[in-house]
């Protein structure tokens, strides 16, 4: 059996399944076989060996069964970096990229250029000196994309990175060191902010569990079948919650704790954008500025809470 006789043998597989047939059928064939996808179509009469014939099949089950691509291929690119991921933590989604803009545009901006020239006590415009660090708490970090994508984009960061997942946090290490941030990235239980002590951060960000209870569960059930609940509802949702419960607990901390900040941004999901104005109404009424900012499909998806200076 040829590679060829293996891609028609996964479309045929699919048939009158609601999945990107062709897409998903060379990812888990190139998987299978160690390969990059653009090798199947040049390498197309090459012989396949009966082993990796009926491990690719049992990757093409375990995927109309509604298991994600990225864990059985345990890999899953976001920001343009590819992050190891299993069944511990979220697949990571590309709506979760804007709060990576976001963060981005905020350090490179010029008052926070300004800040960092006035830390380091020189001249603005003295390239040879190395400015200090910005500041970055990334809480619920699941596999540290979020703040793996700002290290990776912006050189001045140190990041806290959290979590109340253990074995979130196992993925979450890994990642660290498989992209070299030991020395800048910390990574630790916390319950939100019960294990990190009140102090500034430049940034914090955060991409809590936001799916809510009965009529307010968005979540699809192919989601609801492979994703950790935990992390799509959260322990301490309760039943009728609209999904908001956590945030509003962070946001109680940050304040309670004396947490400082500068810019705050955190996602939320599809139909929370009246509850999301409510909370920030109440707790950034003074001394801050919030907006709400869509996603590319225009839909309300991050919100931005900037300090005044």
């Amino acid at each position: 059996m040829t590679i060829l006789d293996l891609l028609k043998e996964g479309r045929e597989f699919y048939a009158g399944l609601d999945l990107d047939k062709d897409l998903d059928v060379e990812i888990l064939l190139a998987f299978t076989l160690g390969v990059e996808k653009e090798y199947l179509l040049s390498h197309g009469e090459e012989n396949v060996e009966a082993g990796d014939r009926d491990v690719f099949l049992k990757y093409l089950e375990q995927r109309a069964n509604g298991k994600p691509i990225a864990y059985i291929t345990h890999t899953k690119e976001f920001y343009g970096l590819d992050f190891y991921v299993d069944e511990r933590v979220l697949v990571p989604r590309p709506e979760t990229e804007l709060i990576v803009d976001e963060v981005l545009d905020f350090l490179t901006g010029e008052e926070m250029t300004e800040e960092l020239v006035k830390r380091a006590g020189v001249a603005e415009g003295v390239s040879e000196v190395r400015l200090p660090v910005a500041t970055m708490l990334d809480v619920g970090t699941g596999s540290l994309n979020i703040t793996t994508a700002v290290l990776k984009n912006f050189d001045n960061v140190c990041a806290d990175a959290v979590d109340v997942s253990e074995d979130a946090l196992e993925v979450a290490r890994m990642n660290r060191e498989y992209h070299d941030l030991e020395t800048w990235v910390e990574v630790y239980y916390s319950d939100l902010l019960s294990n990190v002590d009140g102090r500034e951060f430049d940034v914090i960000v955060s991409n809590l569990p936001y799916i809510g209870a009965g009529k307010f569960d968005t979540a699809t059930d192919d989601v609801k079948k492979s994703e950790p609940h935990s992390a799509l509802y959260g322990k301490n949702a309760s039943a009728g919650s609209s999904g908001l419960d956590l945030y509003k607990k962070l946001i109680q901390q940050i304040v309670e704790k004396n947490v400082d900040f500068n810019l705050l941004v955190c996602e939320f999901g599809f139909g929370q954008v009246d509850g999301v104005k409510q909370l920030l109404n109440k707790f950034f009424d003074q001394g801050f500025q919030w907006e709400i900012k869509d996603d590319l499909a225009g839909i309300p998806r991050i919100f931005v809470v900037k300090k005044i200076k």
